[in-house]
């Protein structure tokens, strides 16, 4: 089956909805396709979100701060 596709939103699209889209992207194990974007995206991913990702042991990849119209 195909996967559900799921947007995660918040406003910089720094911090909250990159950790959001990474964890589902790990624990929903291809059932799920998360993406992330901000309202008014900040341009770059805090680095305490990464290394949070990093500590749980969840693949980081290359995650970037998004607008929402990207993905309009």
């Amino acid at each position: 089956p195909e996967p559900w596709h799921v947007l995660f939103v918040c406003t910089g699209n720094s911090a909250r909805s990159i950790l959001a889209e990474a964890l589902l992207n790990h624990a929903g194990r291809g059932r799920f396709r998360a993406f992330s974007a901000g309202s008014t995206a900040t341009g770059t991913v805090h680095p305490q979100a990464l290394q949070t990702l990093r500590e749980m042991g969840i693949p980081v990849g290359e995650p970037r701060s998004k607008s929402w119209d990207e993905l309009a």
